[in-house]
């Protein structure tokens, strides 16, 4: 049972015209009215640092390349997130950066618990008619999988 102090804040990333990229707009629009505070950022990186307002939770969606098949859905925790900011982000800085900067600039506020749910995405390149079927066909199920991690408090 989640503590009732607990604070999550859902942030999902990606540009809403770019085919696989689109995933989480997609994810956005399906957790509407979800049991977190939900916010999208089109661009990602030291953008979501202003988006941070001392929750004690954070789970961030986004489409990455890790190498798996097309709408793969990865759910890591902060100490499995991969090192290589190009996996998780094309938008400049990974979220593992992104973090340890805003650990640095605003020291005791970062979340405490923080989850990438990544959908692993083919097509970067095109627009948002291309998004790869299996790419869309995992929206559904990865928007069930963060309700369930929200109700968790994980």
């Amino acid at each position: 049972m989640p503590s009732s102090d607990r604070r999550t804040i859902i942030i999902c990333i990606g540009n809403e015209l770019i085919a696989d990229d689109a995933v989480g707009f997609e994810i956005y629009n399906g957790l509407a009215g979800c049991n977190a505070r939900l916010e999208y950022c089109s661009v990602g990186g030291i953008d979501l640092l202003p988006m941070l307002e001392g929750e004690t939770d954070l789970v961030v969606v986004d489409a990455v390349q890790f190498g798996a098949a097309p709408g793969t859905i990865h759910v890591l925790p902060w100490h499995e997130l991969p090192c290589d900011s190009s996996a998780i982000s094309s938008h400049g800085l990974g979220l593992r950066e992104t973090i340890e900067i805003g650990s640095t600039l605003y020291p005791g506020t970062m979340p405490e618990r923080i989850t990438l749910v990544g959908i692993e995405g083919r097509c970067f390149n095109r627009t948002r008619e291309y998004m790869t079927v299996e790419v869309q066909d995992a929206v559904s199920t990865a928007v069930t999988m963060i309700e369930e991690i929200v109700a968790r408090g994980q």
